[in-house]
């Protein structure tokens, strides 16, 4: 039985975060244009020149690079965002993502051999809208995270021809796809227009102004419920607090590693991955992990096994990334959302040094220290081939010094005994991950 692989579309951040995305299987990145992405304040693509070389390599690699140009532009946009994508095409990007109508519209027109992609900013949300925009030339949608399985399954039914791209993994917002004004109202950031600055993930404190005769506001002690008066039946929502403050609007992240066996089994595709600010070491973990859940899926299709696929290898790659805790979203169970933490530690480790380079005669590593290390801690070596046990001869610190540990923040060289358990292959795209890591916060 032959089945259709989906696509795995990995973020492009920056170049560095682009390659280290293809090497850990990627297919496909989605880059932010210049000024004209939802990404535009933190987009480590500052010009045609950073586009033109990411465009370059990616097609080298025999992969694709989609162009996310998906601003909602106002009347004072719309001439610059006009002549800034027309020299974009001359890039050859395999497709524009796309948001807005009006723009759809224009590029159907002035260069209809351009492949469109409905941005997910578009919120689409079911069949009827999938098929106008089809009949308007877009080539795949977007569909909005808003969305259940189910109703994914009955808009690939009702609309066959039409390619549709999920996200599984990543940040998920707490207004409709994106489509929030909160940032705008606290920072004058207009997340509509490329400058979230994430106002609904940052710690808030309850204060009480206890009068006009007080000096300022009292900081609240105890434990906090929000209760709707005018549906007092309704269960009070708790405002839990850390140290940091309360994170009520902060939803924990996208994880439809389960749900892959069936996505792929309905036939969609591409499967997104959120996260261009992310680290290059979270990149690789989560690209690594919907590599093996895809292929494990595909080939237990292929063989004729029942789902679900075995995605036991799948999973503990995630065990290594840090996050704000993970949930099938609006894709399975009762609740869609789920705000009850704010940052889960990874179970099973941490990265603790990034691989800059490897000199084979003295068999060492010239690494990025990203958390502390010492000369007892066994490692795992990590590379897109994937991961290995291996042991500590000798250190060295960024003075060229022998040392007991390695400190973060730092460069240093790491000196392995010989075990033969792993290649060296693609090597500069590899890290040392350690097993235990407490109050690490550098996986994200």
């Amino acid at each position: 039985m032959s089945v259709k692989k989906p696509e795995l579309l990995a973020p492009a951040g920056d170049l560095t975060r682009m390659k280290y995305a293809l090497a850990y299987g990627a297919d496909a990145v989605y880059a932010g244009q210049p000024a004209f992405s939802l990404r535009a304040r933190e987009n480590g693509f500052k010009n045609l020149d950073d586009l033109a070389e990411g465009v370059a390599y990616v097609h080298g690699q025999g992969k694709k690079f989609y162009l996310t140009s998906n601003v909602i532009p106002r009347n004072t946009k719309v001439e610059p965002f006009q002549k800034a994508l027309l020299a974009a095409l001359e890039l050859k990007p395999d497709a524009l993502i796309v948001a807005d109508p009006g723009f759809v519209g224009w590029l159907r027109k002035v260069s209809p051999q351009t492949e469109v992609h409905l941005s997910v900013q578009a919120n689409t949300t079911n069949y009827l809208t999938a098929s106008f925009w089809k009949d308007l030339g877009v080539r795949r949608i977007i569909l909005s995270r808003e969305l259940r399985l189910s109703e994914i399954l009955e808009i690939k039914e009702r609309v066959p021809d039409l390619e549709l791209e999920v996200f599984v993994h990543g940040a998920v917002c707490m207004a409709m796809s994106g489509r929030c004004m909160l940032s705008n109202w606290v920072t004058r950031r207009d997340a509509n227009q490329g400058a979230c600055d994430n106002s609904c993930r940052m710690p808030y404190r309850l204060y009480a102004n206890e009068g006009p005769q007080c000096e300022g506001y009292k900081e609240h002690e105890g434990e906090f419920f929000l209760q709707r008066t005018d549906r007092p039946e309704l269960q009070p929502v708790a405002l839990d607090e850390d140290t940091w403050g309360t994170y009520f609007m902060s939803s924990r992240d996208l994880c439809a590693l389960d749900v892959v066996p069936e996505l792929v089994r309905a036939g969609l595709d591409s499967f997104k991955i959120e996260g261009r600010t992310r680290s290059v070491y979270y990149l690789s973990q989560v690209v690594r992990a919907y590599r093996m859940a895809i292929d494990a899926s595909v080939d237990a299709l292929e063989s004729g096994d029942s789902l679900p696929a075995d995605l036991k290898d799948a999973r503990h790659a995630l065990d290594f990334v840090d996050g704000r805790g993970f949930m099938p979203g609006f894709l399975k169970g009762p609740l869609p959302q789920n705000y009850e933490s704010t940052h889960v530690e990874a179970p099973s480790g941490c990265v603790c040094a990034q691989i800059l380079d490897y000199d084979a005669q003295s068999r060492s590593f010239r690494v990025n220290v990203k958390n502390q290390f010492s000369m007892d801690d066994s490692l795992e070596f990590m590379t897109p081939e994937g991961m290995s046990l291996c042991k500590i001869s000798s250190l060295k610190n960024f003075r060229g010094e022998d040392a007991d540990r390695l400190n973060p923040g730092t460069e240093g060289r790491v000196f392995i005994q010989d075990s033969g358990d792993f290649s060296l292959k693609n090597v500069k795209f590899g890290f040392f991950v350690k097993r235990t890591c407490p109050n690490s916060g550098t996986n994200t």
